[in-house]
Parts: structure tokens; C-alpha cells; sequence
């Protein structure tokens, strides 16, 4: 299936902030407004699956939905009870200019996480992009980059809770960890919601 994450970044230009991965594109706006536009583009692409990043809120999930139609399955990143203090302190800092690491970990079958990792400056955040094979690898991906000193990880391309857990487990409070999340009607489109 193709995917796509989009995260927002000041500075960042959807064009020129674009990287192709195999089965995944990551595409960087500069404001929550651009969304729908992007989306829509990827979605003509042949997205199916379109993550929105933690920094992103879900109020943007419905008019994204929208843009690209049924077909596409939109998710947000969202952060368990356990990560919402220090992602609140990871976004006073952002706000404050403080320099930040992010990390954004995705699975992507083949991939080799020492080899395929890139790192991406949009200021005050670096974000290092992960690829692993697999849940398996992630755990021991996310242990490496807390002891690095990231300072918040999000997950993408197809974590299930189980794995999703296990980082969370490994990572221990020391950065928040967010995950993709559906709401109702993105996981079952019939559903009819009041």
C-alpha cells in the first residue's frame, strides 16, 4: 500500500521538503492550512493510508478526509496518557526556539536502520527519519535514540498496539511517543456517526 506522512514545519515548502522512500512519500508543510491541498495531491498519487504528524492537531483529520475522499484512510499521531507532560514540555520548548531532536520511526519492509536513516533540519527541530524492517527493530531503534538524547518519537506505516506498546515500554518516559490513530468512520466507512 502507499503511504504518505505529512508534518509541519515553519520554513518547510511541500515541494521542495518532499522525500521518497519505497512505498512512502513525507512531505513537509509549512502551515496546518496546506494540508488538504497536499493531501489531495498524494491522495491523486495513489496514497492510501495519509498520516498526519503529532504536531498536527485531529481537528484537521475530517477536512483532510474530504480533500482526498473515501478511499484514503487519513490518521493522526496522537500521545497516550504517559506522554502527554513531556509532550507538552517538547512543544513549550519548540515554542520557545529551544533546539530539538524528533524522530519519526516507520516501518518499511527491507529497510536497514543504520543504512536508510536520514536526518531532516526544519529550526529549532531536527527530525531523524528511521526505517525498520519490522516492530522488532523499532524497539531496539527507539532505545538507541532516547540514550542519543531525542527528545520525542512518533510512530508510522502500520504499528499495531502490540508494537506500539513495546516502545513505549523501552523508551520509559524519557520521550513521548505518539502513535497513528483512526477515528470511527475512517475504520469502518459505512459506519454512520450522530
Amino acid at each position: 500500500m502507499n503511504k504518505a506522512i505529512i508534518f509541519e514545519a515553519g520554513g518547510a515548502d511541500p515541494v521542495r521538503d518532499r522525500f521518497e522512500r519505497k512505498d512512502l512519500t513525507i512531505v513537509v508543510v509549512d502551515h496546518a492550512d496546506l494540508l488538504p491541498e497536499v493531501a489531495a495531491g498524494l491522495a491523486r498519487e495513489g496514497a492510501r493510508l495519509i498520516e498526519l504528524c503529532g504536531g498536527v492537531s485531529p481537528r484537521w483529520r475530517p477536512l483532510v478526509s474530504a480533500a482526498v475522499g473515501p478511499e484514503v484512510r487519513v490518521s493522526s499521531v496522537t500521545f497516550g496518557i504517559e506522554s502527554l507532560v513531556p509532550a507538552f514540555r517538547y512543544n513549550q520548548a519548540y515554542l520557545d526556539g529551544k533546539s530539538l531532536r524528533a524522530a519519526f520511526i516507520f516501518i518499511e519492509a527491507g529497510a536497514d536502520p543504520e543504512r536508510d536513516r536520514f536526518d531532516r533540519d526544519f529550526p529549532p527541530q531536527r527530525t531523524t527519519f528511521v526505517p525498520v524492517p519490522d516492530e522488532t527493530a523499532a524497539v531496539a531503534v527507539a532505545r538507541a535514540l532516547v540514550a542519543e538524547g531525542v527528545d520525542l518519537i512518533e510512530l508510522y506505516g502500520g504499528f499495531t498496539s502490540k508494537g506500539a506498546a513495546a516502545v513505549i515500554d523501552v523508551v520509559d518516559g524519557r520521550a513521548p511517543v505518539g502513535i497513528g490513530s483512526f477515528t470511527l468512520e475512517a475504520t469502518f466507512p459505512a459506519a454512520k456517526t450522530a
